[in-house]
């Protein structure tokens, strides 16, 4: 009987001890965004961007941005070289890229690829600037394709031209101007 008490108290007294470390994990784990433990993204300055969120496959994360109303995925990536070799810390503006109605990525932009739930956006790299190109609101048009920026600062020529469907841009937004790079992710 005193064998049977001892194991029932040892037992209780294991189950109360995990749940009092349990309890304030599973707490924790509610408000961990509100304390800061969320990844968040900041610019060369320090400024702080967002939050970051893995949403598409363009990027290794990025973050979402209310551009005049408009919700858009802004994707990172890690800083490259041509070489192949990849930064462990810093970061650059990175997404999918641009269709352009003329030779040499000129001409009209128009946005080929999808980010739902989110507003259409390509991002086009010209040296040390990136800029968001966002859709306008409305469905896709049908529209002939004469180069591509498929990664951003490659722009490759299609010959012949295509027609595809594709969004037309609604506004633009200077990643580089608003938040430069390097960046780099924190808490």
């Amino acid at each position: 009987m005193i064998k049977r008490i001892v194991k029932i108290l040892v037992l209780l007294c294991t189950l109360c001890g995990e749940w009092s470390v349990a309890a304030p994990d599973a707490e924790e784990s509610r408000h961990r965004d509100r304390d800061g433990y969320a990844a968040k993204l900041f610019d060369a300055d320090g400024k702080f961007v967002g939050k970051v969120v893995f949403f598409n496959g363009f990027a290794e994360g990025g973050v979402i941005l209310d551009l005049h109303g408009a919700l858009v995925y802004a994707g990172i990536n890690r800083v490259g070289t041509p070489a192949g070799d990849w930064s462990a810390t810093q970061l650059e503006w990175w997404g999918a890229g641009a269709y352009f109605s003329g030779p040499n990525c000129s001409g009209t932009v128009y946005i080929a690829y999808p980010s739902e739930p989110f507003r259409p956006t390509a991002m086009v790299r010209s040296g040390a600037t990136a800029t968001l190109y966002v859709a306008s609101e409305g469905p896709r048009q049908v529209v002939t394709v004469r180069s591509v920026e498929d990664r951003p600062g490659l722009c490759k020529a299609v010959d012949p031209p295509l027609e595809v469907q594709a969004w037309t841009v609604g506004s633009t937004f200077d990643l580089t101007q608003h938040y430069p790079e390097l960046l780099r992710v924190g808490f």
